[in-house]
């Protein structure tokens, strides 16, 4: 599968929902609906169906005797390294040195994020800890990276549809089984729907003759249902037959869909979105926007509204101040993921040359 720019602006739409989320008050309009989860698992459906087309597309080489397995396996880690581990590390050990300005648990909880495995931390302390709370669905991300290869890559091509389904199944399942914990949703197998959803396309894609119309109007069917039972969930604050993140991912899955099929079409709606450059930029250095949208207003929020309050002495801060620091902040983000982008993501990027795959799948 060639590189398809539209995905992201798929990004791009995942990554603004959740600052949202973080930057305005839970009670606000703008968050009725569930910005934060839509936004992160948009992200878990898109990267299952990435990864798991890399894999499904070189495995098919492997197979073919044009590349060992265990070299693929070698490829498929080094290049998520290279575009993973580098501002990751960097973050957090920044953060570490500077923890007593945090005003979080970095230094106590500091095992949890250095091996990936904060999720558990949230999960097993049963609250967020400030400007780290985002970095659990990285946790979940890398934990998937871990099965997952192995899965795809040795298990027989007739049972892959099967595995597939077992990983939607186990994700449904975790949630069901964590309906009253309302910190299940951070648990890895608990978004192996997710995961297995996107998984699913990149199947239709490589083994399943692409994407035919027939499976083009199923996920479009499917989307709908979700749609409407999603927002009975919203009015009625019940579960409706499926977990509000299979019902999110459903959606997502559709919407990806539906880029994929359409991106060299006339008929691909949503042009000046889908094909924005700036979006497409955005959703370029999401990454690094991502690992960042926490901390930028926890560092300049009280710098701002400090300054306000002492110039003109007023109590409570007008809307139109909340909303001028909200722009000034994802200014600075965008400065600063961009900065990151090109000092930091883009040359250990480069190296991934060195990793290549026999046919190149760039993510």
């Amino acid at each position: 599968m060639k590189y398809i720019r539209q995905l992201d602006s798929i990004r791009a739409i995942a990554v603004f929902l959740v600052i949202i989320s973080h930057w305005f008050s839970p009670s606000s309009l703008i968050n009725y609906i569930p910005n934060g989860a839509i936004g992160v698992d948009i992200f878990f459906v898109l990267s299952g169906f990435l990864i798991t087309s890399i894999l499904l597309e070189n495995k098919k080489l492997a197979e073919a005797g044009q590349e060992s397995k265990s070299s693929l396996v070698k490829n498929f880690y080094a290049r998520r390294f290279l575009r993973i581990f580098p501002v990751y590390y960097i973050f957090i050990f920044l953060l570490l040195i500077f923890h007593e300005h945090t005003g979080t648990n970095i230094k106590s909880a500091f095992p949890y994020f250095v091996t990936y495995t904060s999720n558990y931390y949230f999960f097993n302390t049963q609250q967020w800890d400030g400007m780290l709370s985002h970095l659990w669905s990285l946790s979940v991300e890398e934990q998937f990276y871990l099965v997952w290869p192995w899965v795809i890559i040795f298990v027989r091509e007739r049972f892959l549809l099967h595995s597939i389904i077992v990983f939607i199944l186990v994700g449904l399942i975790t949630q069901y089984i964590f309906i009253d914990n309302i910190m299940s949703d951070v648990l890895t197998s608990s978004a192996f729907d997710s995961f297995g959803l996107g998984a699913l396309l990149a199947w239709q894609i490589v083994y399943g003759k692409g994407i035919t119309k027939k499976f083009y109007k199923w996920t479009g069917i499917a989307a709908l249902l979700s749609l409407i039972f999603g927002l009975a969930m919203l009015i009625n604050k019940k579960l409706l037959f499926l977990p509000a993140r299979t019902h999110i991912s459903i959606m997502a899955l559709w919407l990806i869909t539906y880029v994929v099929y359409r991106h060299n079409n006339d008929k691909l709606r949503f042009k000046w979105l889908f094909n924005n450059s700036k979006v497409i930029f955005f959703g370029k250095i999401s990454y690094g926007v991502y690992l960042y949208h926490n901390v930028v207003p926890a560092l300049t929020d009280g710098m701002m509204y400090r300054f306000f309050k002492i110039h003109t002495e007023e109590i409570h801060s007008p809307k139109w101040l909340e909303m001028l620091i909200r722009i000034g902040n994802f200014v600075g983000l965008v400065f600063i993921s961009w900065l990151s982008w090109k000092l930091i993501e883009k040359p250990f990027l480069s190296l991934k040359k060195y990793f290549d795959y026999k046919k190149s799948v760039k993510v």
